[in-house]
């Protein structure tokens, strides 16, 4: 493993560089890239308001991924699924198909594994480099150029790579080959949505038993069962921070979903993450998959009362 400080000097002026999917980490990778000099080619979004600031700022927007390819040597995918991963990679008017010889093509989505691996195949015969470069951390970091990449590549492209990625990480880390990075995405996150879980449920229980949440809040933050998870949806529950893990429960079921998965073929049994996926699944029956992660906590009449 590489670890990587972004101490050189982020994004190369007048480098080219596409960036597919711009939802709100999506915008904050964009306006970082912009910041740091990168001419930004962007494809037409169904979300308008991230969009909208990143051309206000200067970047390109094309309506076809054929069209953009043409104009980058490199593109950023920032997408909710491997699904959408593939659809703009393969096909006659996808990135594969009109991206110039030795473009670079950085997969900061959590995606599956094995897409990854069978991607990373048909780019070479394309002459191009696919490697995942999963993110961590906010949107609103990924604005300020301190998101944390988990690079998958082998010891060739990770240079070239790391160049483009120093203009919105703080910290690089080369973990080993393709597929290696959204592999250790998928462990990292399986530990979130667990934890979001048994929080949520402890939360919910402490509502029941008339036990006040900030005092909860002190006595855990004086032990071991501290973490950030507890923090953030402690601060969300007292109402001091609204926008708290900003992550939909759609995207966080998909998360688990595919840890869980990925467990499964390999004959792993992960009862624990089974029961907190099941969680998320009832969550999502209930309406909720738009909401944050916190809203795992709340029942639908709380939900209800919040948003009248």
């Amino acid at each position: 493993m590489t670890e990587t400080p972004s101490t050189e000097t982020p994004g190369k002026v007048g480098q080219r560089i596409g960036l597919i999917g711009a939802g709100r980490m999506g915008t904050g990778i964009g306006l970082s890239l912009l910041r740091h000099g990168a001419e930004l080619h962007i494809k037409v979004n169904r979300t308008r308001v991230g969009a909208e600031r990143l051309t206000g700022m200067g970047a390109h927007e094309h309506t076809a991924i054929s069209e953009l390819a043409r104009h980058v040597s490199a593109v950023v995918l920032s997408l909710p699924s491997s699904c959408e991963v593939e659809e703009v990679c393969l096909g006659q008017h996808g990135l594969f198909a009109h991206l110039p010889r030795q473009s670079l093509i950085l997969d900061c989505t959590t995606s599956y594994p094995a897409s990854t691996l069978t991607l990373a195949e048909q780019a070479k015969k394309h002459a191009l480099h696919f490697i995942d470069a999963p993110v961590t951390r906010s949107p609103e970091q990924a604005e300020q150029g301190r998101l944390n990449a988990i690079v998958g590549s082998d010891q060739n492209t990770f240079p070239m790579a790391a160049r483009v990625l120093t203009a919105f990480c703080e910290n690089i880390v080369h973990v080993g080959d393709v597929g290696q990075g959204h592999k250790l995405k998928l462990v990292y996150n399986s530990m979130t949505m667990g934890m979001a879980a048994v929080v949520a449920e402890a939360c919910q229980l402490a509502d029941a038993i008339d036990v006040d949440l900030a005092i909860l809040r002190s006595l855990v933050s004086r032990g071991a069962t501290n973490s950030g998870i507890f923090q953030n949806f402690a601060a969300f529950l007292l109402d001091e921070k609204p926008d708290a893990l900003a992550i939909s429960i759609r995207n966080a079921k998909k998360d688990i979903d595919c840890s869980v998965r990925l467990a499964n073929e390999t004959a792993l049994k992960v009862p624990v993450l089974t029961a907190a996926a099941q969680k998320f699944q009832t969550c999502l029956a209930e309406g909720k998959g738009e909401l944050t992660l916190p809203h795992l906590a709340l029942s639908l009449r709380d939900d209800e009362s919040r948003q009248n």
